[in-house]
């Protein structure tokens, strides 16, 4: 956050600026450090970026932090230094990550480390980032852990994408059919009903379904759309409280077809993570830890803490799994294996591959069940609705044709 502050020198002069510092204590400690004497000081009044008020949207998305790693990666290789490579970075960086790379370098001047800097910036960078940042500065190869962190990124990113286009296709095709009812019911059935009226013409039980079923819409438009808008409003309100989202991450565990799809995803993504922190050097206990933060579902969360405690009451790594009942089998027995050959940090590699490739296998399955099945209720939607307007053409017809 930025600061104004009016100071006097040591010679008693006096002096105006601005100050960048997480807080106000930060930034008096700071002038005081450089022998200022206080006069003002307040914040400066920013409005807030569309990235800081809706991060979700507008924020720092995982594709730019792995363009990132890998052009950090590339300018520190070529012998740059850290501060310049984020300032030339920051040059060609836009939004929200080219003022965070700007924060980046400023915290350096004053004295931070690379790691402790990203600590800073959560919102942006996960705790595993700066976690193999502090180690990269341990042993002096930042770059290279650069690089294996946008490879395990971009491995994560590809099964995040894999699953959201296997869910994109049946929203997209519920959607299209709700679009299609909505304007057969709304703007073709009046029009006719108004002339079956007209020549009172007997109306067949499928078309007076769908007659009751649009004077409803019609007339509780309004009202269904509130209602609607309200129960999505609970809902999203809910889910992202602790208890809520937790119930939402059971029923994602449980689901027949859903179920199975996020127990491997969870099981690939602690794979390639322990994976990648073990081959760094960082101790069992924080990898425990660092994989349990950079796990989504809470329920998958909660067992990976009852590992962490097994664990350090000696128990290893295979035995707490085994009880957690939420991982596959052979992701236990090669753990176990790992464990007894000194070899666990390449097993769990060969598992984050194999479940990789399992969730592509389980996904293609899921797409090709969901789009006949979803073809043939729109199919079945929709003829109904073609139905229940033309059987009653014919009686019309019948109708006009008599003397």
């Amino acid at each position: 956050m930025a600061y104004k502050y009016v100071a006097l020198t040591p010679s008693g002069q006096q002096v105006r600026g601005s100050i960048e510092a997480p807080s106000e204590e930060a930034a008096e400690q700071t002038l005081w450090e450089s022998d200022y004497r206080i006069l003002m000081l307040r914040a400066i009044r920013t409005w807030p970026h569309l990235d800081e008020l809706f991060p979700t949207i507008f924020g720092i998305k995982r594709p730019e932090i792995i363009t990132f790693s890998r052009q950090m990666a590339t300018l520190i290789e070529s012998g740059i230094a850290v501060l310049p490579a984020l300032e030339l970075l920051q040059r060609q960086a836009r939004g929200g990550l080219g003022r965070v790379l700007g924060h980046l370098a400023q915290a350096i001047k004053k004295g931070s480390s690379f790691s402790d800097a990203l600590r800073e910036h959560p919102q942006a960078f996960p705790p595993i980032f700066a976690r193999m940042m502090a180690v990269g500065e341990r042993t002096g190869n930042l770059e290279v852990v650069l690089q294996q962190l946008a490879i395990h990124m971009e491995k994560e990113q590809a099964i995040i994408k894999r699953v959201r286009g296997a869910m994109a296709y049946p929203a997209f095709v519920i959607l299209l059919a709700i679009g299609v009812v909505a304007i057969l019911i709304t703007m073709a059935l009046p029009p006719l009903m108004a002339l079956f009226d007209e020549f009172h013409a007997e109306l067949p039980l499928p078309t007076r379904i769908l007659l009751a079923v649009s004077h409803f819409t019609t007339a509780y438009m309004l009202h269904m759309a509130v209602a609607l808008s309200v129960a999505v409003g609970i809902g999203v309100v809910y889910v992202r409280q602790p208890r809520g989202r937790r119930q939402l991450d059971y029923v994602l565990l449980r689901m027949p077809l859903i179920g199975p799809v996020t127990v491997l995803t969870n099981a690939a993504r602690f794979s390639g993570t322990t994976s990648m922190l073990l081959r760094a050097g960082i101790p069992v206990s924080e990898v425990m830890d660092l994989a349990i933060d950079t796990t989504g579902n809470r329920i998958v969360r909660e067992g990976l803490r009852d590992v962490r405690e097994g664990m350090l009451r000696g128990e290893g790594l295979s035995k707490p799994l085994s009880r957690s009942k939420l991982f596959p089998p052979m992701l236990v027995q090669m753990v176990e294996v790992g464990e007894e050959t000194g070899t666990l940090d390449a097993n769990l590699e060969t598992m984050a591959e194999f479940y990789g490739r399992e969730v592509d296998e389980r996904i293609s399955t899921l797409t090709s069940m969901i789009q006949p099945t979803l073809t043939l209720a729109v199919g079945l939607m929709v003829g109904f609705i073609a139905l229940s307007i033309i059987m009653p053409m014919y009686d019309l017809m019948g109708a006009i044709r008599e003397p």
